[in-house]
């Protein structure tokens, strides 16, 4: 058996490489590397080393019939797939690198953690939400299930790291992340969030709780965080007071949907966006580092920022003198942004919207988020304010005629659309329904999304408004590598957040008079 510092050593230096490891079922040891990165040697050391790697990795030896293997699992609910989901296994299976629709959530605490408190509020939590103990199966016509199984025991391997000096602590820390960020789920298996727990010194914990997009979608995550604040400290407290039961489950959401589609409804619909989209192209060309690819690899990255509070203020100020939201007044500077970039006037913006209605929905954990396509047409004519009303009311209405984006992409084609996108380039992320800020007694909590480098959009700008205004904004661009560097990256967000801010400095001046770059910083 392998010495522990020499499996760390190992480690380290593959983080080192970008070569990201995972565990599939069956003992099954995964690498996903750089070609240049795939020596004979390393190849060799990664065979001599497998099971210890596949210790490290929380996967499955073979040797059990736990999470992961092929032993068997009660089924306690079982029914067909929701739009949203379909949308996901489709996606899964259709992507070099799955991980890409990983949740990876990294949760920091300072102080005095009650590790035992902690597993059994995370023991509980996914016993809650049937969504986190779930496995997804096709039939023999092809139609896709989601079967709700009895959770398994709770999994949660535990990184000591106190042993190490103390400049070796931080690196290490962070590769195990990454290494968990990267973790690959089969879908046919439960898709039982993926845990570990590491301890940096006495009192300074990580806890890596990674979910598949197919679980949970950014309202979810606010829900799950929110639920294992207070799990947790109860069960510290030695009084336990769970919240109140889950207002729906996910199989509770998909019947529902089923039982409320309308055929003429969503013809309706379809015929709204047909009329919408008419003429928009199907894509914007702005400047890239290197030329494109046939076909995009799936590799990225993810750049991150602020906005402070006076900025938000002056967005939510702009927004609140039109009567319109402050997604509407990000949308339109998107826009021009964009045009700025490419000199097209007229862009078509995915949206991810939370798609829920009601009080029902509310503390559900499921993936209900689909995508609305949003046009933004510059006309250089128009005052700041008049396009962000005119957007936002456009907006408005796609929310009001929401449909799975492959229907709208259909409705555009049966009108006569001649090239129409399967994937909408750019996004724009306003992250309005998601709240990570979260407190514990005792503890000092700090959360972070530790996407893996990877992207689904070309470009997904993003904004997510902290729960104390003061705070402002995080910023965030996930961005294609093949596309972009990340110093290019790291320029356009840049440059979006401060066009952002002169385009709400400026309500009554013309459009036009933003689009000149006020110099290269935006320019890849």
């Amino acid at each position: 058996m392998t010495g522990t510092s020499d499996i760390d050593a190992l480690l380290t230096r593959l983080a080192a490489c970008d070569v990201q490891l995972s565990a599939a079922p069956g003992g099954i040891l995964r690498y996903d590397a750089p070609r240049a990165a795939l020596t004979e040697a390393l190849l060799d050391e990664l065979r001599l080393h497998k099971d210890e790697l596949l210790l490290r990795l929380g996967g499955d030896d073979g040797s059990d019939s736990g999470p992961g293997s092929d032993g068997p699992y009660r089924v306690t609910d079982r029914t067909l797939v929701s739009d949203q989901q379909a949308r996901l296994i489709a996606g899964h299976h259709s992507v070099p690198h799955p991980e890409v629709w990983n949740i990876p959530t990294r949760v920091c605490f300072t102080g005095t953690l009650d590790v035992d408190a902690l597993r059994a509020a995370l023991g509980d939590l996914i016993g809650r939400h049937h969504a986190l103990h779930t496995r997804f199966a096709q039939d023999a016509d092809g139609a896709w299930w989601q079967e709700v199984v009895a959770p398994p025991p709770l999994r949660l391997p535990l990184d000591d790291l106190t042993a190490l000096t103390a400049p070796e602590r931080g690196p290490r820390a962070d590769a195990l992340c990454r290494q968990a960020a990267r973790h690959r789920f089969e879908l046919s298996e439960p898709v039982l969030p993926h845990l570990r727990l590491i301890q940096v010194e006495q009192d300074q914990w990580i806890l890596m709780f990674v979910l598949h997009h197919i679980c949970a979608d950014g309202w979810s995550l606010s829900v799950i965080l929110a639920e294992l604040a207070a799990l947790y400290t109860a069960a510290a407290a030695g009084t336990p007071r769970p919240p109140a039961a889950p207002t729906a489950q996910a199989t509770d959401f998909a019947r529902d949907a089923r039982a409320r589609h309308d055929p003429a409804t969503e013809t309706r619909r379809a015929a709204y966006f047909a009329t919408y989209l008419d003429g928009v192209p199907p894509r914007t060309d702005i400047p890239t580092d290197r030329p494109r690819p046939g076909r995009l690899s799936g590799r990225g990255g993810t750049i991150r920022g602020s906005l402070s509070g006076e900025q938000r203020a002056a967005v939510e100020k702009f927004a609140a003198g039109l009567h319109t939201t402050p997604f509407a007044v990000a949308a339109s500077a998107l826009g021009v942004f964009l045009t700025r970039l490419s000199g097209e006037g007229d862009h078509l913006i995915g949206v991810p919207y939370a798609n829920r209605e009601g009080a029902a929905f509310e503390t559900l954990v499921a993936m209900t988020s689909t995508t609305i396509m949003v046009r933004v047409r510059v006309d250089p004519d128009e005052t700041c304010a008049a396009l962000a009303v005119r957007t936002g009311a456009g907006a408005l209405e796609a929310m009001a005629h929401v449909l799975p984006t492959a229907r709208i992409m259909q409705a555009m084609r049966d009108a006569g659309a001649r090239d129409v996108p399967d994937r909408v380039p750019h996004v724009l992320a306003f992250q309005n329904s998601v709240d990570t800020d979260i407190e514990i007694p005792g503890l000092r909590v700090d959360v972070e999304d530790l996407a893996p480098p990877l992207a689904r959009a070309e470009l997904c700008f993003g904004l997510a408004p902290r729960r104390e205004r003061a705070l402002g904004y995080r910023t965030f661009l996930e961005y294609s590598a093949d596309l972009w560097d990340q110093e290019t990256a790291e320029r356009l967000l840049a440059s979006y957040t401060a066009l952002l801010g002169e385009f709400c400095s400026r309500p009554d001046a013309r459009v036009g008079s933003l689009l000149q770059s006020s110099g290269k910083a935006d320019t890849p």
